[in-house]
């Protein structure tokens, strides 16, 4: 089976950032002012630091969030947004080590096993990817499922196990069918069996159910228009999608998907 590299940049691609959180110690009034809202206390600091990470500023996202942990120590939600950041870097055994201590943390954080299993999987680590990714899947307080689901898909397409692959999409549709990742993966399945005109459905319909059109998608597009032989069409889709590329990786891969285009 060839392999499709766009998809499998959605690895990296916040799916769920870290809920704002509350004030462990409030009492009962409801007219207390809740600690992210409060300057300076370690919610208000780690909520600062999620914002700068919606924004793409990683280096301020981990200064708020050390900022936090030298107020509390164990404030999971600022642990879990380093781990986020340095997994974004691609350092991978450092963002081991923060996601791993929230799980020692709190052991029904389940997100983090999601993140833990995104790493084994980068770092090739297969059997302990699968354990933390379905450990993710199956908690039964975990509320986007649909993450570790699409992330047990991507496992298994690299294992090039197309039928389980399809089979955690298909689990994953079931707990939220207007989850983009999941329709995109059914497309890069499809691709890959050479049934382009079922892939170029799900690629479509995740597009349509996003807010904002993804690069990565739109790269998935493009490639799949190239073996239709929609050159026309391949060059639109890519252009567009180097017009909302955002990190100089993708911007690369897209260039050379045009590049090769043009010297055809």
């Amino acid at each position: 089976m060839k392999k499709n590299t766009a998809y499998y940049l959605s690895f990296l691609i916040f799916f769920v950032l870290m809920t704002l959180i509350a004030c462990s110690g409030k009492n009962n009034k409801s007219s207390q002012t809740p600690a992210h809202l409060i300057a300076n206390t370690p919610e208000y600091l780690v909520n600062e630091g999620i914002i700068y990470l919606h924004q793409g500023d990683l280096k301020m996202a981990e200064t708020q969030f050390k900022k936090a942990l030298k107020k509390k120590s164990t404030l999971t939600s600022a642990i879990n947004g380093l781990g986020i950041i340095y997994l974004n870097k691609s350092e991978f055994r450092k963002a081991l080590e923060y996601f791993q201590q929230v799980t020692r943390i709190n052991p029904k954080h389940f997100d983090a096993y999601n993140y833990i299993g995104i790493i084994y999987t980068e770092l090739k680590e297969y059997n302990l990817a699968k354990e933390n990714l379905l450990i993710a899947a199956n908690g039964e307080t975990y509320s986007t499922p649909e993450n570790a689901y699409a992330n047990l898909a991507m496992l298994e397409i690299k294992q090039n196990r197309i039928d389980s692959a399809l089979r955690y999409v298909e689990k994953g549709m079931a707990k939220n069918d207007r989850f983009a990742p999941l329709y995109n993966l059914k497309g890069v399945i499809c691709e890959n069996t050479q049934n382009y005109a079922a892939a170029l459905s799900y690629y479509e319909k995740a597009l349509s159910i996003q807010a904002e059109e993804d690069p990565t998608i739109l790269i998935n597009i493009g490639r799949l228009y190239i073996k239709m032989q929609k050159i026309d069409k391949a060059m639109d889709t890519l252009e567009k999608a180097l017009s909302k590329a955002s990190t100089p990786q993708l911007k690369e891969e897209i260039r050379q998907l045009i590049l090769g285009i043009e010297n055809k």
